[in-house]
């Protein structure tokens, strides 16, 4: 489905009404959407834009988020319109580390976003718009829109992403539990020679915690090599602008050895960054309104675990509390609760919060305790993968022996 422009004509100030009211049609609201529109619920999806504007946000889906996306019936979609890679080349120092062949997709944040869109069903009600009130209760909801019209509805789903307007208006707050916690950089390469590379994928880590680089990613996106890049530098870093400027030449000098596995290669866009405070949305058991994504706890990039914490807000509460929610009238913040306190989501909420800690740690920390983890940590992968590389040549030797 194509999200239309409700502002033209304007809507009147007869409001609407739908079971349920999203607010936010980006990754995690068009997922919302998708769900519950397709279990039969009535839902109106709002956002202000018709198309999604570029943004250097999720780039590549893999790990739990495939099995995710699979479970709430999004992934065939997005993979049909994906790069699919497996291969993928880990290395440290100029020395590879290991090997890993999990699955994985290649594909830029608004594509991701305008698949989700078109798997919207008809019935769902989109509306373009900016929302400027929000008016909440133990019974029913009411979402006022800047054309003059509003709707009404027993549940908003706020899913704006770190926009704090709306949160604002409520009397929910953000609790900053690291400001700039990380920064992350994204670029496309091309390169220079016609000569296949000997990977699909290539990540490439951080040497040393002075240039507090964590991992560098190079994976495919069409015929092009993607660069995403995770840091714990400085927001004022000179750095910074010295990787805009130049960013193979400072890529190459910052992480010795990477030149050897991926040849001359050249940008052919900007360098964007996005920086991160990790955050905890406050005072959200509130009636009729319920917080997914990150409106309510953001993730460090750097730990992969973002997009999984998104995926599963979005399982929980769609496909197991909203329809409980709904077999009984009201919508008082007791039943709110249940959402926040939902033990599969609490574990992964934990999870991605110690993951940003902990990638920070192993990336930054000069104690000796985390120096020495730091040195363990990749030592027992290089032996893990000498162990599955001796198992591979001997089960094949055997079998090319029993088959002689």
């Amino acid at each position: 489905m194509t999200i239309t422009d409700r502002k033209t004509p304007p809507m009147s100030a007869t409001s609407k009404s739908a079971r349920i009211v999203i607010i936010g049609a980006g990754l995690s609201g068009s997922l919302a959407a998708v769900a519950l529109s397709r279990a039969g619920h009535q839902v109106s999806l709002i956002d202000k834009h018709k198309t999604y504007p570029k943004q250097f946000r999720v780039e590549k889906i893999a790990g739990r988020q495939v099995d995710l996306m699979r479970k709430l019936g999004i992934l065939d979609a997005i993979a049909a319109e994906a790069t699919p890679f497996r291969d993928i080349l880990n290395v440290r120092a100029g020395s590879i580390v290991d090997r890993s062949h999990d699955p994985h997709f290649g594909i830029l944040y608004e594509d991701i976003v305008r698949i989700a869109r078109a798997q919207l069903p008809t019935s769902v009600d989109c509306i373009i718009d900016d929302v400027v009130d929000i008016q909440t209760g133990p019974q029913t909801q009411q979402v006022s829109l800047s054309s003059g019209g509003s709707v009404q509805a027993d549940l908003i789903i706020l899913a704006t992403g770190m926009a704090d307007s709306l949160r604002h208006k409520l009397g929910i707050s953000r609790r900053i539990v690291a400001e700039k916690q990380s920064i992350s950089f994204g670029f496309t390469l091309a390169s220079k020679t016609k000569q296949a590379a000997a990977f699909q994928a290539l990540t490439c880590y951080g040497a040393g915690i002075s240039n507090r680089i964590d991992y560098l990613s190079l994976f495919p996106i069409g015929s092009l090599l993607r660069a995403n890049l995770f840091t714990f530098l400085d927001h004022d870093d000179p750095w910074i602008r010295e990787l805009r400027r130049d960013p193979v030449a400072v890529l190459f000098k910052s992480l010795p050895g990477l030149s050897d596995f991926v040849g001359e290669i050249e940008p052919i866009d900007k360098v964007q960054n996005w920086v991160m405070d990790l955050s905890v949305a406050e005072n959200v058991d509130q009636n009729g309104v319920v917080l997914i994504g990150d409106a309510f706890q953001t993730s460090c990039p750097a730990a992969g675990t973002g997009v999984t914490r998104l995926l599963t807000d979005i399982d929980r509460l769609c496909n197991v509390l909203i329809p409980q929610w709904l077999e009984t009238p009201g919508m008082e913040k007791e039943k709110i609760r249940n959402f926040y306190s939902d033990p599969v989501k609490q574990a992964m909420d934990i999870e991605a919060m110690q993951m940003a800690h902990y990638r920070r740690s192993l990336t930054v920390d000069r104690s000796l305790r985390w120096g020495f983890h730091r040195r363990q940590h990749f030592a027992r992968r290089r032996i893990a993968s000498w162990f599955d590389r001796t198992r591979t040549r001997q089960a094949t030797a055997s079998y090319r022996a029993d088959a002689g």
